[in-house]
């Protein structure tokens, strides 16, 4: 694990502020160079990394925000606007005092459970589609991959437990009925779900085949809320090689989380072939206690609960009302590739525009949707982080991810500009992310988009500094969102590379109609690389 992005630095009141600043940035965007006009996000933050770089400030008495470095993205101006705010107050330890469950729930509360906290409203809203769509597959998820090793049985299964030990989802179930509301039940210990298959077979098709056909039959097995762990893995072992697959469910791993998962898998596994300990950088143990109440903050918040409406409440872009509700059987797919040079023209395009890589992306995705649809006023469901902003919140493992309306207009405009608006709408909407999907779509009254945008950057697999005599390949993502038409844009992929998927129910829309979308979206981003203004 890389530890030099979650260490503590040690306080100083001598250093100047740009000095300061522009170490931090620098240090966690990669050691790149950083001027003091250098727009971080035009650099390659991200969300994520953005909360490094705020708790890495915050650690040094400076009471910064996620809202301030999105508002002020420069050196020059952050530190222009951190001189006017007051020193950070020392940061309570996770609202422990807060109580989330009422005196008659508490007492219901089983013996063997460490923490017993309500279900936020994202998970009963995926558990709830869930259930009432009778499909197991709907946001079941696995990911699998090959390492090329001989297969530790006993000292694997050890690094499996010691990952639910470190991570509270791996150890939760759900119990939907027994309180006054829906509650997550955080077991002290949980059984590792491993089971091994052993092929002697060299052949590396026959382990290939074997873990699919698991992951086929696993996908299609109910879940039951009730019974912790709610993920499973499994192990295809041959003499030189071993194929793993992990399924689990989004409602307490989304996307980011699985990555974490994974990469804190195998420096645990490498560690204990080695016969060592791997040093981890510790998740805040309260964190899921933060995100329920600022998830509640935001319930009541009349100002985010508009906010949203005003983005969605626009004629459907795909569907008329009615023809689309629930969650739709999204399994046909197209795709292709972002070569380098294309993804190095949108890096330095972003950057000459001062907006992010995925702002450029987004407004592409706008002006292909424009371009398919005739219309140029574009609601599109873009997904976003609602880590809680604390130390180590980038190592938390659970549903953080929501997925929110976004209206752009004026889509004929240069892509540069049109970037430009995007990256300041998801700046506006950053205080009201984590409101509930659930809550939009029912002042609403029908789904506030039918298509979706989620942006993929894997820098999470930058961090397998410990496990570098792994050696892994073949990595495979298998999973079901409820959307009609689902964007992936993933960005230094584990092994695919950079490319654009896209994830459509085949009932609703045709594959030639889809291919129709890829080649605009194709053609925006290359556009895009070109660098115009």
């Amino acid at each position: 694990m890389n530890e030099r992005n979650h260490h503590t630095v040690e306080q100083s009141t001598t250093t100047d502020p740009v000095t300061l600043l522009t170490g931090i940035m620098s240090e966690h965007l990669g050691g790149q160079e950083v001027g003091p006009d250098d727009d971080f996000y035009a650099l390659g933050g991200d969300s994520l990394i953005a909360l490094r770089v705020v708790m890495a400030v915050q650690e040094r008495g400076i009471a910064m925000t996620l809202k301030d470095l999105l508002f002020h993205p420069t050196v020059r101006e952050l530190a222009s606007h951190l001189a006017t705010l007051a020193p950070a107050a020392a940061q309570a330890p996770a609202k422990e005092g807060v109580e989330l469950l009422d005196a008659g729930d508490r007492v219901l509360v089983p013996n063997g459970v460490a923490a017993a906290l309500p279900a936020s409203a994202l998970q009963v809203g995926i558990i709830y589609l869930c259930d009432t769509s009778g499909d197991p597959e709907l946001y079941h998820s696995i990911i699998g991959w090959e390492t090329v090793d001989s297969f530790d049985e006993e000292r694997f299964r050890e690094a499996l437990s010691e990952l639910c030990d470190r991570h509270a989802a791996l150890r939760t179930s759900f119990d939907l009925g027994t309180y006054s509301e829906s509650v997550q039940l955080q077991w002290e210990k949980v059984e590792p779900p491993l089971t091994v298959e052993r092929i002697g077979d060299a052949n590396p098709a026959k382990g290939q085949y074997a873990i699919r056909r698991w992951s086929r039959e696993g996908l299609s097995l109910p879940i039951d809320w009730s019974k912790a762990p709610l993920f499973r893995c499994h192990v295809v072992a041959q003499p030189d090689t071993f194929h793993v697959a992990i399924a689990s469910h989004h409602a307490i791993v989304d996307g980011w989380s699985y990555g974490r998962l994974i990469v804190d898998l195998l420096e645990l596994y490498a560690a204990k072939l080695r016969g060592q300990s791997a040093a981890l950088p510790q998740p805040p143990a309260q964190g899921e206690r933060d995100f329920i109440v600022a998830e509640r903050e935001l319930l009541a918040s009349h100002e985010a609960a508009d906010f949203w409406h005003r983005q969605a409440d626009t004629e459907p872009l795909l569907f008329a009302r009615g023809q689309f509700h629930g969650a739709a059987n999204a399994v046909a797919s197209a795709e292709f590739t972002v070569d380098g040079p294309v993804l190095d023209g949108l890096r330095a395009t972003a950057r000459d525009a001062g907006i992010s890589l995925k702002s450029l992306a987004l407004a592409a995705h706008a002006r292909a949707l424009s371009a398919w649809t005739g219309r140029d006023d574009i609601v599109t469901g873009v997904v976003v982080n609602t880590r809680p902003e604390r130390p180590g919140a980038d190592l938390m493992v659970g549903l953080y991810l929501n997925t929110v309306p976004l209206c752009l207009t004026g889509t004929a405009d240069p892509l540069p500009q049109l970037g430009r608006r995007a990256h300041e709408l998801e700046r506006d909407a950053a205080p009201h992310r984590a409101y509930p999907l659930a809550q939009i779509e029912s002042r609403l009254g029908r789904p506030p988009f039918d298509v979706t945008f989620n942006f993929m950057n894997f820098h999470v697999y930058q961090d397998l500094d410990g496990a570098q005599d792994l050696q892994t390949r073949a990595w495979w993502v298998r999973g079901k969102p409820s959307f009609p038409f689902r964007v992936d844009f993933e960005v230094d992929g584990a092994e695919a590379g950079s490319r654009v998927s896209v994830a459509y129910d085949p009932e609703l829309l045709d594959e030639a109609r889809v291919r129709t979308y890829t080649r605009h979206f194709e053609a925006a981003l290359t556009e895009a690389a070109g660098g115009t203004t």
